[in-house]
């Protein structure tokens, strides 16, 4: 499932040298409730920052990827 978002915060981490970031985001129908998804930072679009609009990909109600939004989306 694909649900339109926009990045409210990222907080960048190392674990054993393996970057991390964890992405805060609001879902376009939900804009009061922040959410939280922990990725690796080589899954993220690179030059994410607050305030991007993203497409959030969920499987099973967890997040799978996060993409820039593109026009079409």
């Amino acid at each position: 499932m694909d649900v339109e978002a926009t990045i409210e915060g990222l907080r960048p981490y190392l674990i054993h040298d393996e970057r991390y970031v964890v992405v805060y985001f609001a879902h376009r129908d939900d804009p009061e409730t922040i959410r939280q998804a922990q990725l690796s930072a080589d899954a993220l679009p690179g030059g994410l920052k607050v305030g991007d609009e993203v497409i959030v990909t969920y499987i099973l109600s967890i997040v799978a990827g996060i993409r820039h939004r593109e026009a079409g989306d």
